[in-house]
């Protein structure tokens, strides 16, 4: 594929307008908030892996 018709397919402006995608996105803002910092990063796997987080402390008092 070419450089261009990437380009042309994955171009966000296509799909700007969609309000499913609209959606969806709103979404996932709502549940995830904000962006992940350096330190969390490693933490993330694409593949989905189960129990790679570290556990939270719970604080009781």
């Amino acid at each position: 594929m070419s450089e261009q018709y990437l380009k042309q397919l994955l171009d966000y402006q296509r799909f700007e307008g969609n309000s499913r995608l609209f959606t969806l996105i709103a979404d996932t803002q709502a549940r995830y908030g904000s962006a992940l910092h350096d330190e969390e990063m490693e933490f993330v796997s694409a593949a989905g892996e189960i129990g790679s987080l570290p556990q939270k402390e719970e604080h009781h008092e």
